[in-house]
């Protein structure tokens, strides 16, 4: 697993990515299909909280399948109406739905996961604004 490349403070914009969207083309390089711009909102358990906006959280949607096998089996489900990004959390993180509604235009996301902040040029495409 890389490292992040730079550590961003609470309430700084940057690009995040996530393991299961790395690959490598080259051994020992590391490449990610979308990143996406988000504000640090915080850390739970050790991992990032971050705010998107639409236009990231509806690209973050469309790879649910590759996010459901990188978190296992539990992973239920993730939705996205164009409002409301709905959660059904894997029982290994707890279980349970939850609903997010954007707040200023903004969805907090984190879930647990192991979101990294990445340099833009390591992405295939980049989603969202600050």
């Amino acid at each position: 697993m890389p490292t992040p490349d730079y550590l961003p403070p609470r309430g700084s914009t940057a690009v995040f990515s996530g393991p299961w969207l790395r690959y490598e083309p080259a051994p020992g390089v590391h490449r990610y299909h979308q990143g996406y711009v988000a504000t640090v909102a915080g850390w739970w358990n050790g991992a990032y909280e971050l705010t998107l906006d639409a236009e990231a959280v509806t690209a973050l949607a469309d790879t649910l399948d590759a996010m459901a096998d990188y978190v296992g089996g539990d992973w239920r489900t993730v939705e996205f109406d164009g409002h409301t990004l709905t959660v059904a959390r894997p029982l290994s993180l707890g279980g349970g739905v939850h609903r997010v509604r954007p707040v200023e235009g903004r969805y907090r996301i984190g879930w647990g996961l192991p979101w990294l902040p990445v340099d833009l040029r390591r992405c295939d495409r980049v989603f969202g604004k600050p």
